[in-house]
């Protein structure tokens, strides 16, 4: 299978992203082919990815020169994304290079947490050493390995701390999921039916396919033709976005926050019982609620959407429980795209495309709240 590079264009901080399979053998060549001449290395992951891949990148880099290869574990789980494992990550990576004109290449060899926590990481030492993202995961693939934001949860608010980092470049090996859970799996499906969703209708029709089966249920077969094609078009997606408002100044870039304002508050407010992806499938299915409510889609949308959804085995809603409800809104007053005190969200209008709206009324944000939280444990 031929190896897709996707370039993220952003003037003196552009770089690849290169997309196949069983490109983590080639690491260290395919290292020095983009410039990166540092024979020192500090891979950051976690332990069972660790265990996976880690001999395998090491192995790599020695036979591309790399005269030492440090490697530092942290939490697999959003939890981990924490102050305490970000300062940990710092005091090991200066603990094994101490020397003021010592300059590592920083490895993430992981998924979404791996990525944010270690990007933050690099962003900082030494005012900002290159590092590259190795995305493991689905999610991790189609989104949060590009696009430069990097952070931690801080006081209960997720994603609070961080910068904008650009990597130096993204090596997806597509063949690392294979060893994902099907939860994981699935998890990643969400991102993708996001994009589908507000940015390509012909990607959302893709997934969809015809009689019910369609390209979302060949990636959770891991065909590869289909996962590098897709893989690819989120990727394009996503870098077109960041291309033209890297910084998060110009609200374009909101786009890529449908279904994660309720989302995100209720992945936090549940106790990160929830993976990431199902969150977001439910935050989905809020904001659409939100739409309709507000008239700017029809129940068709988010019909084909729930569709999607339960095609990809993610939950519709969660359980509720006493407190939950309150506590959700109170991670959403959180949000960072709420400014003033006037709440702000990004809702479909139809297939691929998509509209902020700011100052919903609250009576419809608790309403759209409240119909993804149920009092059984029924219909997810």
């Amino acid at each position: 299978m031929n190896t897709v590079r996707v370039d993220v264009d952003l003037g003196p901080r552009s770089y690849p992203v290169l997309i196949g399979s069983e490109l983590l053998p080639g690491l260290g060549n395919l290292l020095r082919e983009h410039g990166l001449h540092q024979t020192q290395a500090f891979v950051i992951t976690n332990a069972a990815v660790g265990a996976l891949y880690f001999e395998r990148v090491e192995a790599s880099l020695r036979e591309a020169g790399f005269l030492r290869v440090v490697r530092h574990d942290i939490p697999a789980s959003e939890e981990g994304k924490n102050w305490e494992e970000f300062s940990g990550s710092c005091a090991a990576l200066l603990e094994a290079f101490p020397e003021t004109g010592s300059v590592p290449l920083v490895l993430l060899l992981g998924g979404g947490v791996v990525g944010d926590l270690g990007g933050f990481v690099a962003g900082v030492f030494r005012r900002g050493v290159p590092f590259v993202q190795l995305p493991t995961t689905l999610l991790s693939a189609v989104d949060s390995s590009v696009g430069g934001k990097v952070a931690v949860n801080f006081g209960g608010v997720k994603n609070i701390m961080g910068i904008f980092n650009q990597p130096r470049l993204v090596v997806c090996d597509l063949s690392t999921l294979a060893t994902l859970s099907g939860r994981e799996l699935r998890s990643g499906m969400a991102e993708v039916v996001k994009y589908g969703g507000v940015c390509s209708g012909s990607l959302f029709e893709q997934l969809e396919g015809d009689h019910g089966r369609g390209a979302l249920e060949n990636m959770l077969a891991l065909d590869p033709p289909t996962l590098t094609d897709i893989v690819a078009q989120c990727v394009r997606l996503k870098a077109g976005v960041v291309a033209q408002d890297e910084f998060d100044k110009k609200g374009i870039r909101n786009v890529l926050n449908f279904g994660h304002t309720i989302g995100h508050a209720l992945e936090l407010s549940a106790d990160y019982a929830l993976a990431h992806g199902e969150a977001i499938a439910i935050g989905m299915m809020a904001a659409t609620r939100l739409a309709l409510s507000l008239g700017l889609c029809e129940p068709s949308f988010l019909s084909r959407l729930e569709s999607l959804l339960r095609r990809a085995a993610l939950p519709l809603s969660h359980p509720d429980h006493p407190g939950l409800f309150e506590r959700v809104l109170r991670a959403m007053q959180m949000d960072k795209k709420f400014k003033d005190g006037k709440n702000l969200f990004v809702l479909p209008t139809g297939v691929g495309a998509w509209q902020q709206v700011q100052n919903v009324p609250w009576d419809l944000v608790h309403a759209a709240v409240r119909s993804v939280l149920r009092a059984d444990t029924g219909d997810r």
